[in-house]
């Protein structure tokens, strides 16, 4: 099978896509899911993906692949997925009978299929840890892959992550463009979740700094420089949450935070397990930068809670 197979249920509107592979943690990454698509009315899309074992030739014929498993071992394990995949929609649907829930089994590269089923997608869902072996779909690598190389929101679910209510969502900001409308997106969320919005920014304490006409600052210099990088983050908190007011219609309940240290400390210093954390995928600023590819990886390997990436 080259291509993934629509197994049921139509799709009326943007899905909510949620990586599949039998694993604890992919599960509770699909309850999440579950959770998202009820709150924001949106339809489900579950994704299974499977490998087969194949055996690359050498010498004359280098290059060729030939499988390792016969036809009906083949389809068998197709059998296998596509029950095991009609489980979890029918268990879903006794919670949430009317979720329009739309099933998929692909073989082939799981990262491939996530993203090619994404196309139109409003988010991906997705856990941080896989079943391993030829059958994993949510390996680490390839939860963070897709996290980098997707084009809508992706959410990656840790084990420690807690579906209980009272959670916020947790906002990194830094001024730049892309955490600005991180910013109004995660509003939205929260607004359709019911949750609160807590911005968080961050900032260093400049322990050494050199002066303009050369030396290193020291005492009274030192603490003025501190005292300034700590306005210019209270100002930037102040235009973020009045660009949001300004275009957001919304009944969120929006505060604030501001944590000496570096990204991806306060960022998870800041969410609990129960809320979720919504990050850009990139940012350009010169002031505590929440928002750069990296800062987005490190949060997303460190979080105990669940992390968004938008794009």
């Amino acid at each position: 099978m080259d291509s993934s197979t629509k197994v049921s249920g139509p799709i009326p509107d943007a899905p909510i896509l949620v990586g599949i592979d039998g694993s604890a943690n992919a599960e509770a990454a699909m309850w999440w899911a579950v959770d998202l698509a009820v709150a924001l009315h949106r339809p489900l899309r579950l994704l299974t993906c499977y490998t087969l074992p194949t055996i690359v030739s050498l010498g004359s014929a280098a290059g060729f692949a030939s499988p390792l498993l016969t036809s009906d071992e083949v389809h068998e394990i197709d059998v296998r997925n596509r029950t095991a995949i009609e489980d979890l929609r029918s268990r879903i649907l006794l919670g949430h009978p009317d979720l329009v829930i739309e099933t998929y089994l692909d073989q082939g590269s799981p990262g491939a299929a996530l993203l090619k089923a994404s196309d139109d997608a409003s988010m991906i869902v997705l856990g941080t840890r896989g079943a391993g072996g030829t059958s994993a779909l949510l390996m680490g690598s390839v939860s963070y892959s897709v996290a980098h190389r997707a084009t809508c929101p992706v959410m990656l679910v840790p084990e420690t992550a807690m579906r209980v209510p009272g959670g916020r969502v947790v906002v990194g900001i830094d001024g730049s463009g892309p955490a600005v409308a991180a910013a109004k997106w995660a509003v939205e969320l929260a607004d359709g979740l019911h949750r609160s919005i807590d911005l968080v920014t961050a900032w260093h304490y400049p322990y050494s700094a050199m002066a303009p006409e050369g030396g290193m600052l020291l005492g009274p210099d030192i603490d003025e420089l501190r005292l300034a990088m700590l306005r210019d983050a209270r100002s930037l908190v102040q235009r973020v949450r009045k660009e949001l007011d300004q275009v957001c219609d919304h009944h969120v309940t929006i505060e604030s935070e501001i944590i000496e240290g570096s990204a991806v400390d306060a960022l998870v210093e800041a969410a609990r397990p129960q809320d979720i954390l919504v990050v850009g995928s990139r940012s350009h600023s010169v002031l505590a930068s929440v928002m750069l590819g990296s800062v987005a990886t490190g949060v997303a390997h460190r979080s105990h809670s669940p992390v968004i990436v938008v794009h």
